[in-house]
């Protein structure tokens, strides 16, 4: 006798199914869900929800006791109809209350995805009963007519207009991230695969994160590791982030803080409630929180309020070799590492000399050979718009911030002044 190997169900045409007692030869009831362990790469069918009677819960009955499918037609199981089922719930979710109707995250578009029905795949072995694997997230109008019954008519329409069939839309389920699933005990469970989340750029992210309900949107950035949470965070409007900072576990908050690029930390401390930053500066290292404290006295117009302080400053003597290796060393704390500052025991701005510059150079050679010492710099009250004007002038990524003793203080890029002069840039850029 042959059969197929494996083949494909949908949940919709499961879920309603009769449900037939192999002992009693009668009906249960009918199928109202499918429970499924996450222990695997992908969700395997443990249970079957049947209910009885319409105003009864559902009995749960384990899928080791199904003993024939006849999928889209009914189940019969080798179980007492008069004794309550066994609840495994350890690992398990519900496939048709966890998805159906829910916004999932896809890791492979990088957006929302509304899911409108579920592709299970069949292990057709020879045996007693078939396995069952969630393996595709149907996101397509097809799988949403399927579940209110036009496919068959809507199809044979369209195929009668442009001779061809609806196209299926599917999401393989590994590219897919819930944020939170129901299990079988009908609670909710937020979940939540930093491996996933890790592959999506920060940009994407946020905008991923204003679409999601709070709860969700903390679960998903507590999950991330505090350096991707900054920069995700860093994408965000100001006010959206100032919303996540307040919900936010403090002690959370504090290591985002942390990770976060120094002129970004100081506009999302000055936005939060005063408790909250309070508390935020307990937990902070001191010499965090003294230089965020400091920063966020300056002039919001001045360029000291946009001012990053993580920069990489060595003296002429050195050696690209040298150079190199520092940079190696600093590259995750710098935000910019275009351009490396020359200065002085006394840490006075000498000269500058780019990255492209030390790359292309011989190894050894003394960095004294190929700084600039020409150097615009401009001083830290200095106003915002005028600094736009250099970078306009003078086509520079980023320019160092000096005090009237010329001692370097920081830099500012090009991206965040003109954010600072067009404050409509970052949100209109994400239209």
């Amino acid at each position: 006798m042959s059969f197929d190997p494996v083949s494909f169900v949908y949940l919709s045409e499961m879920l309603g199914s009769p449900v037939v007692s192999l002992r009693t030869n009668t009906r249960i009831g009918r199928v109202v869900d499918f429970a499924a362990s996450t222990a695997g790469v992908y969700p395997k069918v443990s249970g079957v929800l049947v209910r009885k009677a319409l105003h009864k819960a559902p009995v749960y009955i384990p899928w080791a006791d199904v003993r024939r499918s006849e999928y889209q037609r009914r189940l019969f199981v080798d179980f007492d109809a008069s004794k309550g089922g066994s609840r495994e719930t350890q690992n398990e979710i519900l496939l048709s209350k966890s998805f159906l109707d829910r916004q999932l995250i896809s890791t492979s578009g990088y957006k929302l995805v509304r899911v409108n029905d579920l592709q299970l795949l069949i292990d057709n072995s020879p045996r007693e009963n078939s396995n069952l694997w969630l393996v595709h997230i149907d996101i397509g109008v097809k799988g949403l007519l399927r579940r209110l019954g036009w496919l068959r008519a809507v199809n044979g329409i369209f195929h009668w207009i442009v001779s061809r069939d609806l196209k299926d839309k599917f999401v393989s389920w590994k590219y897919i991230q819930p944020t939170t699933t129901t299990t079988v005990q009908g609670s909710l469970r937020l979940t939540t695969d930093p491996s996933k989340l890790s592959e999506i750029h920060p940009a994407d992210l946020a905008d991923i994160l204003e679409d999601l309900g709070t709860d969700e949107r903390i679960s998903l950035l507590e999950s991330l590791d505090p350096s991707a949470a900054a920069a995700t965070m860093q994408e965000m409007p100001l006010n959206v982030r100032v919303q996540v900072a307040e919900t936010l576990d403090t002690e959370k908050l504090a290591a985002i803080v942390q990770a976060m690029q120094r002129d970004e930390s100081v506009d999302l401390v000055d936005e939060i409630a005063a408790d909250k930053r309070q508390a935020l500066f307990t937990i902070l290292p001191t010499e965090t929180a003294g230089e965020l404290r400091e920063l966020s006295k300056l002039s919001a117009f001045s360029v000291g309020s946009i001012m990053n302080t993580e920069f990489v400053s060595v003296r002429k003597t050195l050696k690209t070799d040298e150079v190199l290796e520092l940079i190696r060393s600093e590259a995750r704390r710098a935000e910019l590492i275009y351009y490396i500052y020359i200065v002085d025991e006394s840490d006075r701005l000498e000269g500058v000399v780019s990255l492209r510059s030390i790359l292309f150079a011989a190894p050894a050679t003394p960095l004294e050979e190929l700084m600039r010492e020409s150097i615009v710099s401009i001083p830290i009250d200095e106003r915002i718009k005028n600094v736009a004007q250099i970078f306009l002038k003078y086509n520079f990524e980023a320019v160092p911030v000096v005090d009237d003793d010329r001692h370097i203080l920081g830099f500012v890029t090009i991206r965040d002044t003109l954010e600072s002069v067009f404050p409509k840039m970052r949100e209109d850029g994400k239209g």
